[in-house]
Formats: structure tokens, C-alpha cells, sequence
């Protein structure tokens, strides 16, 4: 009997807690969709254009987040977390759109200053610093003071505020300006063992991309290439921000020996030092600042400086994503890493972007498009499907013109190879041209395990599965495909760039180049921005047109094609599926008690496991994304 009553009450247990867990889950869903209902509300209110009448004082530069090229699909739900319990979110910033904000606010008579809150900036890769930095330098062309400020500033942080008129810091406030660097995991020892084969197939001296999962140490080659182009991209920060602050590079960054005896000298005050090497305009408090910009710019209602923040201005601007004229140049985003397929919350798909630019083949306002590429690379397939499209409009008659970003390497330099010209800034990292695939098998794996793969196949060329050994037949076969992609690959910057192969094959196996050093092997054609690319394509235009039929620049218009959900119920889904993701990420990490910095470990783990190319070849750089 009483076996049977423990019975009943453990399985009533067991109901109870099947019972929670369901309303739970249930619970959880119910508050995300309401969540997801929510960010589309607070959309539908900033797609209203906010009306700025009268004197605005400043434009509040407070970034509160980081730097890409694409909007931020997610950024109404951050909003609302924001406004819910006040959790300071990093949020994505377009560059384009603060650059549109800041030369908009240069030519409009209501603001009369800028100022840079840059405490919980995050920075963004240094052509899009530099970007925003010129829309500063312009800025200031009209007349009108720019001043920067936090308590501290990191590397990126002072970056930006070395553009500013005055910069200042909080009294007990530090500039950390102390270098680059690139640190990769490799996993060789834990591989073994794990006694997992990875099978390994590339083309590429300089090749790193899979070298965490064949080595224990980064190879002598590849050291030396991080190392040329890592010192070339440190002395370009160094230039840049001293001669905004008109000093010398030896007081922007000395060595570190240098740094410690004088900071030894002044006791190790860090605010002292900073003032000594010129760094900041002065040192103050945040009440006497809040006085000092009143001063500049005026007092509101609410007694506080007189400054518009930088979404409310945006959203009093018209949108630039649209053109208004019959003549366009359509601009393509390519963002991330390649991926197969349709692009996803992280990573671009191949086939989203051949859909884009499909749009601009159909569209007659569109004369000609710039790609605009800042990715890795990824799947082999999905460059090329996205390359095709290019091709496609090139025999349109459609000139197409890359844009490079912070990165355009491996499958990014493959998008942008055969375009009619490529412009890239001097910081951009780009080649590493070069292919790999990595096949994983596990069959020593499960055999620690007391478990083996068995069975039959009607041929060497089939592989089983994950848990069976390569045969040596199909192991060659893989390594010929490979060496024909690389070949390919050859031949096609040989035929965009007018090189020959030769003279491809000597600045690829790998290698990466900044832009500056780009140009000088031909691999770019010069250096700029987006709006140097702009330009371009309607030069290009404009030349196969007769005389008579050329038109001006102010006849052109910018169209951005971008990839958008067509109705409410994919929006829906797509933010809850995000904020999901983004939840149950955080939700398990503080529940198990693991660092942020976990992500860091798990990252190059998953690099290959989120990529789906059909025949598993990658055009990928694996250094080129993490540069801090």
C-alpha cells in the first residue's frame, strides 16, 4: 500500500511540475509577443515625422551603443526595455544616419552647436569613425563649436571627441589609449582529445581561418601578416589624432616605457598625465559642465542645457533611404558574414542580396548600384550567387561600384572583384584571398565511448556520415575542388582587376591588406567613401551616355534597397524570434552563473556550424572581425 501511495504522490509531483513548466512557457511567450506588439507600436510612432519648430540649441550627439552600416531591426524593442526598467542597452547606430543627422544639423539655422556624449559609446571600426569624424570636421566649417565629453574615454571614445573643438573628461577621468590587438582560441589539444579528426582542406599560405582547429599556436605566416597590417591600421589611428589635436604621435601614444616613467613622475595620476600630453581641453565635473553648455547653447523648460538628442532630430529629418528623382543610384548593404540562403539576425544571405539586387536589374530609375560591402566573408555558393547578380547588371549596361566598409576579405573581396570600380577606405581589411573546407568526423570520438559506425555504400565518392572515417578517395576529391575553387578565384581578380593570375597569386594564399596597402597592389582602385563611391557610379553613368544626354549630379538621387518584411504578422515573428533568442541568451547566462566573456569561447567554436554552404567550401577570414 504504501509503495502504491509513493507511486501516486510521485507522479503528482511529476504533473505539478509538468503543469508549471507549460503555464510558464506559456506565461514567457504571452510576454514576448506583447513585447513584439509593443516595439511595433513604438515603430509605427517614430515612422511619424517628429516637428522641430525655433531654436534647438545643440544637436546631442549621446550614442549610446555602437557603429554599423545597417539600421537596427531590434532597436524599438531596446527602446522599450530602456523606458521599461531603465537597462541601459547598446543599440545599433547606423553610419550613414549620423552623418545624414550631423551634416543636416550643419546647414540648419535652429542648431547652434554639437556636442558628443560619448560615455556609453562603444566605438564601431575605424572607417566608420572616420566617416562620422569628417561629418564633424564639416560641421565645423559652418561656425559652429562641437564639444565632446565623458568621465573616461576608451581608444574609440577619444577617436571620435579628438574631432571636437574642446574635449573634456570628469576630474578623476583617464584616456586609455594603449593599442590594437587580435587574440584567436585554437582548439588542436582539446580536439585530440576529444580525438576528433577535423580534416582540414585549404589553399593559402596565409590561410588562418581554420588554423585554431590544426594548431595550438598561430603559425609564423599568419603572425607576421596580422602583425604588418595591425601596425599599419595603429600608426593611421595615431596620424589621425594627432593631427586633429595638433600634437605630436609620440603624446598620443608613447611606448610603454616611456608611459610608466612619466606616469611614475606625476605619481600615477592618469588625469594628470592626460592634461600634460595635451589630450582633453580641461578637466570638469558634471554640474559645472551642465553650466558650461548652458552658457554656449541656452536653458529649456526643465532648466537643464538646451540640446536636441539625436533620434528626435533624425526623426525630424526626411528619411534618406528613398530617392525622389527618376535618376537613381541604388545603394546594396552587404553586412556580416555570408551565409546561404536568406540573411538572418546575425549573418547576410546570399540569396537576400541577389533578391536586392535583382530589384535594381528590374528597376529603370535605377542607372547604376553600389555595393556596399563591409563582411568576412562565408559561404564559397552565396559569393557567388551574389557576384552573378553583379555581373548581371553590368551587362544591363548598370555600372556597379563597391563601397568597402571596416572589412571586405575572402568571400567579400570575391562580391566585389569583377565591379566596374572599387573604393575603399584606407583602414579597410580586405584580401584574404583564399578557400578552405573542414569536415569533422567522430568516429574515435564515440569509439572512447564504446560505440562504432557500421554499414554498407555502393562507393568511395558517398560519405556515410559524421561517425565514419574520410576514405582516402574522397579526401582527394575534396582537395581538387578546393584548389579549383582557389583557381577560380584567381582567374576572377585576375579578369575584375586586369592582373594576371601570376601577379594575383603573389598578393593572395591568404594574405590580408589594408586598403592603403590594397591600392598600391591594385587590388582597389582608390581610396574614399561611400559618397567618393557615389560619385562614381554617376561618372559611369554619365559616360555611356552621347554628350547631350549627360546629366548633372543634383539630377541623381540615392535609393537604399533594402530587404524588408512585406507584412505585419513576418515582422512580428521576426522580432519575437529575435527578442527570444536575445532573451534566452542572457536568461541562461545569469542563471548559470557563466561571464559574458563565455561568448568569447563559444564563438569560433560555432563559426563553422553557422555557416551552410551546399558543398562546404568557405571564402572566410577569420582575424579580420575581431580587432580591438
Amino acid at each position: 500500500m504504501n509503495v502504491i501511495l509513493s507511486c501516486i504522490k510521485f507522479a503528482w509531483r511529476i504533473l505539478n511540475f509538468i503543469r508549471d513548466l507549460v503555464m510558464n512557457l506559456v506565461f514567457l511567450v504571452f510576454v514576448l509577443v506583447l513585447l513584439s506588439v509593443a516595439t511595433l507600436m513604438i515603430g509605427a510612432d517614430k515612422s511619424e515625422k517628429t516637428v522641430l519648430r525655433g531654436d534647438q540649441g545643440a544637436l546631442l550627439l549621446n550614442l549610446d551603443g555602437y557603429l554599423a552600416d545597417n539600421r537596427d531591426e531590434k532597436n524599438d524593442f531596446k527602446t522599450l526595455l530602456k523606458e521599461l526598467d531603465g537597462q541601459n542597452i547598446p543599440q545599433q547606430y547606423s553610419t550613414f544616419d549620423v552623418v545624414y543627422a550631423i551634416d543636416s544639423a550643419a546647414q540648419d539655422d535652429n542648431i547652434r552647436g554639437l556636442v558628443l556624449d560619448l560615455n556609453f559609446f562603444q566605438g564601431g571600426d575605424l572607417p566608420a569613425l572616420e566617416y562620422v569624424g569628417e561629418a564633424i570636421e564639416n560641421f565645423k566649417e559652418s561656425g559652429k563649436q562641437v564639444i565632446a565629453y565623458a568621465d573616461n574615454y576608451n581608444q574609440a571614445q577619444y577617436f571620435l571627441a579628438s574631432y571636437a573643438d574642446e574635449i573634456y573628461m570628469n576630474p578623476t577621468g583617464s584616456v586609455s589609449i594603449d593599442g590594437l590587438a587580435q587574440e584567436t582560441l585554437y582548439f588542436k589539444d582539446m580536439l585530440d582529445k576529444l580525438e576528433v579528426n577535423p580534416h582540414v582542406f585549404r589553399v593559402g599560405t596565409y590561410k588562418s581561418a581554420v588554423e585554431p582547429y590544426l594548431r595550438n599556436e598561430m603559425s609564423d605566416e599568419a603572425k607576421a601578416n596580422l602583425q604588418r597590417w595591425l601596425n599599419t591600421m595603429w600608426n593611421h589611428y595615431k596620424q589621425r589624432v594627432a593631427e586633429n589635436r595638433d600634437i605630436q604621435q609620440s603624446a598620443v601614444a608613447p611606448d610603454a616605457h616611456t608611459f610608466l616613467t612619466e606616469l611614475k613622475a606625476l605619481k600615477g595620476d592618469t588625469a594628470a598625465y592626460v592634461k600634460q600630453r595635451k589630450l582633453v581641453t580641461g578637466a570638469i565635473d558634471r554640474l559645472n559642465l551642465d553650466k558650461k553648455l548652458t552658457a554656449l547653447f541656452g536653458e529649456d523648460k526643465d532648466h537643464q542645457p538646451k540640446m536636441v538628442d539625436y533620434e528626435r532630430y533624425l526623426a525630424s529629418l526626411p528619411d534618406r533611404m528613398h530617392g525622389e528623382t527618376d535618376n537613381q543610384i541604388a545603394v546594396v548593404n552587404v553586412e556580416g558574414a555570408i551565409i546561404d540562403g536568406d540573411s538572418d539576425e546575425e549573418n547576410v544571405g546570399g540569396d537576400t542580396v541577389a533578391k536586392l539586387l535583382r530589384q535594381a536589374y528590374d528597376d529603370d530609375k535605377v542607372k547604376g548600384v553600389v555595393l556596399r560591402v563591409n563582411s568576412p566573408g562565408g559561404s564559397a555558393f552565396a559569393s557567388e550567387i551574389i557576384r552573378q547578380e553583379v555581373a548581371h547588371l553590368q551587362n544591363a549596361g548598370k555600372p556597379v561600384v563597391v563601397s568597402m566598409g571596416g572589412m571586405a576579405a575572402s568571400g567579400g573581396y570575391w562580391i566585389s572583384s569583377t565591379a566596374d570600380y572599387i573604393v575603399a577606405d584606407k583602414n579597410t581589411i580586405t584580401g584574404s584571398i583564399g578557400i578552405f573546407a573542414m569536415l569533422p568526423t567522430f568516429e574515435n570520438t564515440i569509439k572512447k565511448m564504446g560505440i562504432t559506425a557500421d554499414g554498407v555504400k555502393t562507393s568511395d565518392l558517398r560519405f556515410s556520415s559524421l561517425f565514419s572515417p574520410l576514405s582516402p578517395t574522397l579526401n582527394d576529391v575534396i582537395q581538387l575542388e578546393i584548389e579549383h575553387g582557389y583557381d577560380q578565384f584567381l582567374t576572377k581578380v585576375s579578369e575584375g582587376r586586369h592582373l594576371t593570375k601570376a601577379q594575383v597569386d603573389n598578393i593572395a594564399q591568404g594574405q590580408v591588406w589594408l586598403g592603403s596597402e590594397a591600392l598600391e597592389h591594385k587590388l582597389v582602385d582608390e581610396l574614399g567613401t561611400l559618397d567618393t563611391a557615389i560619385g562614381k557610379t554617376i561618372e559611369l553613368v554619365n559616360e555611356k551616355r552621347a554628350e547631350k544626354d549627360k546629366l548633372d549630379e543634383a539630377s541623381f538621387s540615392v535609393e537604399w534597397i533594402v530587404d524588408e518584411d512585406s507584412s505585419l504578422l513576418k515582422k512580428m515573428l521576426r522580432d519575437f524570434k529575435g527578442d527570444a533568442k536575445t532573451w534566452a541568451q542572457g536568461f541562461v547566462l545569469e542563471s548559470v552563473g557563466l561571464p559574458k566573456a563565455f561568448t568569447q569561447l563559444t564563438k569560433p567554436l560555432g563559426t563553422l556550424t553557422r555557416f551552410n554552404d551546399p558543398k562546404g567550401q568557405y571564402l572566410y577570414c577569420l582575424t579580420c572581425g575581431s580587432v580591438k
